[in-house]
């Protein structure tokens, strides 16, 4: 019994640092953007896949079809384009459906790395929202992720009242 115990404890392990470890790959990042009394939010993955043909190396890259919602209200799918220095840094939102860009907004770069494998920066970005002639302020925070050791713990002590409910019967 105290095997078994024992080996499915560690069955159990494993398998939440698997877990663990495939959820930290595929974290994903809230965005808040605030204009002129708009505020829009979306969520993307940190580390996006950029598609062939949507990066332009050392300048921009777009991410299509992205939900979002303005001051709470979803809204058509819209491609997000983030900008690089050289050109200033930003990004600006198209409305694909209605053919508009709500969002025109520059001043700082939002992320790191090459445009066709961009990892999002975290924290508050000053930045100056041409369509509106406004200044604006977008924050990427991440979405939290449940702790590993919880869902550890939590395997263990459901393990262990089996054990013991089939030793006290």
């Amino acid at each position: 019994m105290r095997g078994y115990l024992i080996a499915s404890c560690l069955v159990l392990a494993v398998f939440t640092l698997f877990s663990a470890t495939q959820a930290q790959a595929d974290t994903i990042d809230n965005f808040t953007y605030q204009a002129g009394g708009n505020t829009f939010a979306w969520q993307l993955p940190s580390s996006p896949t950029i598609l062939a043909g949507n990066f332009f190396p050392g300048l921009a890259f777009t991410i299509p079809m992205v939900a979002y919602s303005e001051n709470g209200i979803p809204q058509d799918p819209a491609d997000l384009s983030f900008l690089s220095l050289p050109v200033g840094g930003g990004f600006f939102l198209g409305d694909i459906i209605q053919g508009t860009a709500p969002i025109l907004a520059f001043g700082f770069q939002t992320y790191s790395g090459p445009e066709g494998a961009p990892t999002f920066l975290t924290g508050t970005f000053p930045l100056f929202d041409f369509g509106n002639a406004v200044d604006s302020i977008l924050t990427i925070t991440p979405v939290p992720e449940p702790s590993s050791l919880m869902l550890l713990g939590a395997g263990m002590l459901v393990l262990l009242g089996f054990a013991l409910k089939k030793a006290i019967v």
